[in-house]
C-alpha cells in the first residue's frame, strides 16, 4: 500500500514515521513544495511547549507528546529541551479572572504556583507617566506553570525525518501539489469521469511535474491547508495567521535576566508572558531573547515581510516599561511565518475527508507541542483503526479530532 503525505513539517513527518513504524511494509512518500523539511510553519515557530490546557483532550495530546520528547532526549537524542516553565505576569484584574481556572487546573494535579517575578521586571509601571498614558497596569503576581518550556524545533524535526528514512521512507522536495487524482468506484469508461453524481475515491496527487498514484493521501500542509482544501472542494475552518519573532541580544543587565534560573533551575529564565500579549522567550544556547506578540492580525498570506512597525509601536513601548533593561535595544534579527488557526475552536483537525483522503492540520500555534500525538492519531486513522495508542499507552478514538465534532472549548489559547 502506498501513502503520500503532503507537507514535510513536524506534523507530516510525525505521521509518516508512525505509519512506517506501525506498518513497515507500506510505501510512504512525503512531498513538500519547499526545498527542505520544516521550512513552513515548523521552522518559523517560537518553539515553546506547555502541557497545561483547560480541555482534557488538549492536555492529553500535549502531555503525551512532551513525555515522548523528554524520553527521546533522555535516550541520547538532544532536542535542546528545557523545562524553564511559562511565567504569566498577571495584573490585579487578571489574577481575579484567572483564579477559578487555576484552581480547577490545580485540582487536576497540574503544577501551577504563584511566585515573585525575577529581578529586573518592573511591577509598578503606573509610577511611570507614559505607562499610565498607555493604560498599562501594575503586575500583581507571577503565575508559574512548571510543566512547560522551550526546545529546538529543527532537532525535533530531524528526529522524525531520520527515523522515517531509517525505516525506508522516502521524501521529495520542490513538489507542488496542484490537484488530486480521483477515480470512480464503479467506472463506466467514459471520458471525464468521475462525474458529480458518481461515488469516487482519491487515488493520488497531481503535481507540476506529473502525477503520483497512492492508496491514501494525507494533507499535513499547515497554514496552506485551508486554501488547498478549499481549492480541492473541501471546506475546513482553517486560516493562515501571521507570526513575527524579533531577536534581541542578551547583553549587560539582559544577560543576567536571561540566565536567572532561580525559579526552575534549568539554566535560563522562564518563558515570560507580559500583559497585552507580549511574550519573551529565552534562547540560552544563543544568548538571545525571542520576542513576539499574540495579536489579532488579518488572516491570509501577504507579501510585506517582517512588520518593523510591530516592534517599534506594538512591542517595544510595552516591553521596555515592564522590563527596563530593554530600553534602547533593537532586534539584530527577525523573521515571520504562518500557522494554521482553526477559527472555530482552536483545536487540530485530524479526519478522513473522502475515500483515500485525510487531513491533519489546524494546530493553531501548538503543532510542535502536540505533533507526536497527532502523528499517532492520524497514522491509526489511515491504517483503518478505530482507536489510536498515544505515547505511554493511553488510547483515544481516531475520530476524536474529526472536523464535525463537539469538543470541550479550550480557554487557554495563547
Amino acid at each position: 500500500m502506498r501513502v503520500v503525505i503532503v507537507g514535510a513539517g513536524v506534523v507530516g513527518l510525525s505521521i509518516a514515521y508512525h505509519i512506517k513504524r506501525m506498518a513497515p511494509h507500506y510505501d510512504i512518500l512525503v512531498v513538500d513544495m519547499m526545498s527542505g523539511a520544516g521550512m513552513g510553519d515548523t521552522g518559523k515557530s517560537a518553539a515553546a511547549f506547555r502541557t497545561i490546557f483547560s480541555s482534557k483532550l488538549n492536555r492529553l495530546l500535549a502531555k503525551t507528546t512532551i513525555d515522548f520528547y523528554r524520553d527521546v532526549q533522555r535516550g541520547g537524542w538532544p532536542l535542546s529541551m528545557r523545562f524553564v516553565g511559562y511565567l504569566f505576569l498577571a495584573t490585579n484584574s487578571e489574577v481575579e479572572s484567572l483564579k477559578p481556572v487555576i484552581g480547577e487546573l490545580r485540582t487536576m494535579g497540574l503544577a501551577i504556583d504563584y511566585v515573585d517575578p525575577p529581578k529586573g521586571i518592573r511591577l509598578r509601571v503606573t509610577e511611570d507617566e507614559e505607562a499610565r498614558e498607555m493604560g498599562l497596569d501594575d503586575i500583581a503576581t507571577g503565575i508559574l506553570i512548571r510543566d512547560a518550556g522551550i526546545l529546538d524545533p529543527e532537532k525535533v524535526l530531524r528526529y522524525y525525518e531520520q527515523q522515517f528514512l531509517r525505516l525506508g521512507g522516502r521524501v521529495a522536495f520542490g513538489v507542488k501539489v496542484t490537484s488530486l487524482l480521483a477515480r470512480p468506484k464503479k467506472p463506466l469508461e467514459i471520458p471525464g469521469e468521475p462525474f458529480a453524481w458518481q461515488d469516487y475515491r482519491i487515488v493520488g496527487i497531481q503535481t507540476a511535474s506529473g502525477s503520483v498514484e497512492a492508496d491514501a493521501v494525507v494533507l499535513a500542509t499547515g497554514a496552506w491547508t485551508g486554501d488547498l482544501a478549499a481549492s480541492l472542494g473541501y471546506g475546513l475552518p482553517l486560516r493562515p495567521h501571521k507570526r513575527h519573532v524579533f531577536v534581541v541580544k542578551a547583553d549587560g543587565a539582559l544577560r543576567n535576566l536571561l540566565y536567572d534560573d532561580s525559579l526552575t533551575g534549568e539554566g535560563a529564565m522562564p518563558f515570560v508572558i507580559l500583559p497585552r500579549g507580549i511574550y519573551v522567550r529565552p534562547e540560552p544556547d544563543e544568548g538571545n531573547f525571542w520576542i513576539g506578540l499574540a495579536d489579532r492580525r488579518p488572516y491570509g498570506f501577504d507579501e510585506f515581510g517582517v512588520d518593523e512597525a510591530l516592534w517599534r509601536y506594538g512591542i517595544y513601548p510595552v516591553l521596555s516599561k515592564y522590563i527596563p533593561a530593554f530600553e534602547g535595544k533593537t532586534p539584530h534579527n527577525s523573521w515571520y511565518g504562518y500557522y494554521d488557526e482553526n477559527v472555530v475552536d482552536g483545536v487540530a483537525v485530524v479526519d478522513k475527508l473522502a475515500e483515500g483522503l485525510y487531513v491533519a492540520a489546524g494546530t493553531s500555534g501548538s503543532g510542535i507541542m502536540k505533533a507526536d500525538a497527532i502523528g499517532r492519531l492520524a497514522a491509526s486513522l489511515v491504517l483503518g483503526k478505530e482507536r489510536a495508542e498515544l505515547y505511554g499507552g493511553v488510547e483515544v478514538r481516531t475520530d476524536a479530532l474529526a472536523k464535525n465534532r463537539c469538543l470541550e472549548p479550550e480557554r487557554l489559547i495563547l
